[in-house]
């Protein structure tokens, strides 16, 4: 006589993730994310961030140029965007999940912090 454990899938929901998650196959091919990192990747930053000063001591820095993305993703589909609403979508929208690359969702404070310290102010005061 066979016995099984009727409590095999006690830990199992319908609202699980199934893995793997490929987040490409789940955005529309026609959004306009999709040419927007492809015109963000053609253009070099790099002059348009502050030097780095070499930190040795706390947590990794963040992606300077995927916060940039997502800032600039954020104001271009929604206009003025506040930070609060940024760090929102990046833990809701499947867009900025793409932006982010992988990378945890940045609070409000890292883009505030990234926009008042890490960009030059010749991006900042572009007329």
């Amino acid at each position: 006589m066979l016995i099984t454990n009727y409590k095999t899938n006690d830990n199992y929901t319908l609202k699980q993730l199934k893995l793997p998650l490929v987040i490409e196959k789940l955005i529309d091919i026609s959004d306009p994310v999709y040419t927007f990192c492809d015109v963000m990747d053609h253009i070099d930053l790099t002059p348009y961030f502050v030097e780095a000063k070499g930190y040795k001591t706390g947590r990794p820095r963040c992606d300077a140029e995927k916060l940039l993305k997502v800032i600039l993703f954020a104001f271009m589909e929604n206009g003025y965007c506040s930070l609060r609403e940024i760090e929102k979508l990046c833990n809701n929208d499947i867009r900025f999940m793409y932006l982010l690359d992988e990378m945890k969702a940045p609070t409000f404070a890292t883009f505030g912090n990234f926009i008042r310290n890490e960009l030059t102010s010749s991006i900042l005061y572009i007329q």
